[in-house]
């Protein structure tokens, strides 16, 4: 046995809910179960009754609560002990993706500015695909990026939905419609941003123009908002972006030469907060900060 699966098991008795006494870790609820049933194994008794929706302590896990309890205590107290070292500030490193509206970002670094004040904050800004690597390495703290991730070692909350629009030439046919659904444009070719800044996202917002019977798709070789607005006006083609009001690279389409048609379909397109599953258990500074976008985003995520 070690001692996080002691607290694991004080946490589950004190909160009687894997989940909650997960979140009161800064982990999810897997590693915490898996803790709990190692000690079960280690003591050689059963320590909970699992029922659905429900846990309760055993007469065993009520006798082994206070001496648990006890043994944290100790070992917490070892550090008084010792002469504790100078404090040092370690830099707090954050990444972001480029291509998210300015404003997620600009509001993700003034919570982290606020949550510790006096360190130095680090920032990547890089697509998705680079970011997610370097939370991996333990290289990033946190990263702004597209969601979904297909990658296990790594966590995330959704902190925004996009909206999006329908952008064509000023002279289209469809430039004139209050709006549009993707059922009006099956007989038009759509061009899309080139899958390698987040694969996982890109291809299945591919996935789902194709579900709604939009066949002929173009893919720009590079995410560049410059050549993608001259690809739009030069061949009389169509893309989605963000509204031009929310800036970044969709700022490019604030133009007379462009109509932005609002779009009625949701493509459920997501931006997340993104860190790693063992160092937000692990490493203090990720685990504050988890809790800091929690209570920034959690069930409240932004409509862009």
């Amino acid at each position: 046995m070690d001692v996080q699966q002691l607290r694991c098991f004080v946490a589950v008795a004190e909160e009687l809910h894997f989940g909650r006494a997960a979140e009161r870790l800064h982990l999810t609820p897997s590693p915490v179960s898996r803790a709990v049933r190692d000690l079960e194994r280690a003591f050689g008794v059963a320590l909970f009754v699992r029922r659905y929706h429900q846990v309760e302590l055993t007469t065993d896990g009520r006798a082994l609560l206070d001496p648990v309890r006890d043994v944290l205590v100790r070992v917490d107290g070892l550090k008084d002990l010792v002469s504790a070292p100078p404090v040092t500030r370690r830099v707090v490193h954050v990444g972001g993706t480029h291509l998210s509206p300015p404003a997620v970002m600009d509001r993700l670094l003034a919570i982290t500015e606020q949550r510790f004040p006096g360190h130095e904050i680090e920032v990547t800004t890089a697509p998705s695909a680079e970011l997610l690597p370097g939370l991996e390495r333990g290289e990033l703290d946190l990263a702004l990026v597209h969601l979904p991730l297909d990658r296990p070692d790594l966590d995330s909350l959704v902190v925004a939905r996009y909206t999006f629009w329908v952008i064509v030439r000023a002279d289209d046919p469809l430039a004139g419609r209050d709006e549009l659904s993707l059922r009006d444009l099956t007989d038009r070719t759509m061009t899309i941003g080139p899958p390698g800044v987040q694969p996982a996202a890109m291809n299945r917002f591919r996935e789902r123009l194709k579900d709604a019977g939009i066949i002929s798709i173009h893919r720009m070789p590079d995410h560049d908002s410059a050549l993608l607005a001259a690809h739009i006006r030069r061949s009389h083609g169509l893309t989605l972006t963000l509204h031009p009001r929310q800036g970044g690279s969709s700022r490019v389409f604030d133009d007379p030469a462009f109509a932005v048609v609002p779009l009625r379909d949701d493509l459920e397109f997501l931006l997340g907060v993104a860190w790693s599953r063992h160092r937000a258990g692990q490493d203090d500074v990720v685990g504050e900060l988890v809790g800091t976008v929690r209570q920034e985003w959690a069930g409240h995520p932004l409509t862009l």
